[in-house]
């Protein structure tokens, strides 16, 4: 609920410091096992950097609960892609594609210079419905299951996988160790709740699932998690992206979707954000009244 300017927090200045040290060890003419070593290398000395610290800072508190609220109250920000995907869809449905890249652009790693309406309203339901929800949920089952700690920390590795692309020519191998990480958090984030959603897509009979033979460019999280999304919204997510000009295949998950709904169906992705706050405030009362 509560939100600081971007340009004051404290993610901002981890991109920035991670940023310059890419810079410094991150280069194209290197082996791609030198690559590959150097991105798990800089993954772990920016996590030793960033956590040392706060790991401190956490065991000399008096107020052990107090701080690390704070710790999760920063590895939960998305209150800002959340309104950017709002402006996204109030510019696509004036109309104004132009305007609906550029908005887009800024959320997604992939190309939006071509993307039609369609794709436009794929890019901003996915973002809600997936990359908004791994980032909020995967750090506060961390934060219950190990800590304000794991919680930053799970939300520290989530930024070096957006800040290292894979499919940039670039990061290719710079950044599989964040890439593999990143799919192992989104695989246990996601995996649960698409299994709870089984039985209510089986009494709807929509669409049958999706194969699990048949995915393809997805971790096994976000599969189930977008064929479980589509069923139950009957709207089509996935398909390919172009990256630099490069198309990557990804599965298709069928449905009807037009630039007209895009409205209509926005309140009910943000509808998974609201419900990750109530199970938190409930969990929270449920900790200290039951207090082991």
């Amino acid at each position: 609920f509560f939100s600081l300017p971007e340009h004051w927090h404290p993610l901002t200045i981890f991109r920035l410091f991670a940023k310059f040290l890419t810079d410094k060890v991150c280069h194209q003419d290197h082996g791609n096992t030198q690559q590959t070593v150097a991105g798990a290398l800089l993954l772990g000395l920016l996590l030793l950097i960033c956590l040392l610290p706060v790991s401190i800072i956490q065991m000399s508190a008096e107020l052990h609960e107090l701080t690390g609220v704070v710790w999760l109250w920063f590895a939960i920000k998305y209150k800002r892609t959340l309104n950017q995907t709002k402006l996204a869809a109030m510019a696509l449905n004036k109309g104004q594609k132009r305007a609906a890249r550029a908005i887009v652009s800024r959320f997604v790693p992939f190309d939006c210079e071509q993307l039609s309406q369609i794709g436009l309203a794929k890019a901003i339901f996915e973002v809600r419905l997936r990359i908004l929800v791994v980032n909020v949920l995967a750090p506060l089952l961390a934060w219950y299951v190990s800590g304000p700690i794991a919680a930053l920390a799970i939300r520290l590795i989530i930024e070096c996988h957006h800040l290292w692309p894979v499919p940039a020519p670039r990061y290719q191998h710079f950044g599989r160790a964040a890439q593999v990480l990143y799919q192992t958090i989104e695989s246990l984030a996601l995996v649960v709740p698409a299994l709870l959603l089984r039985p209510w897509l089986w009494l709807i009979r929509r669409r049958p699932a999706v194969a699990l033979r048949q995915g393809q460019g997805l971790s096994l999280g976000a599969f189930m998690w977008l064929d479980s999304q589509s069923r139950l919204y009957n709207l089509s997510l996935g398909g390919p992206q172009k990256y630099h000009h490069k198309r990557l295949s990804r599965t298709r998950f069928d449905g009807t979707l037009s630039p007209q709904i895009v409205q209509n169906k926005l309140y009910l992705t943000g509808i998974w954000l609201d419900i990750i706050i109530i199970m938190q405030v409930f969990l929270c009362l449920v900790l200290f009244i039951y207090r082991p």
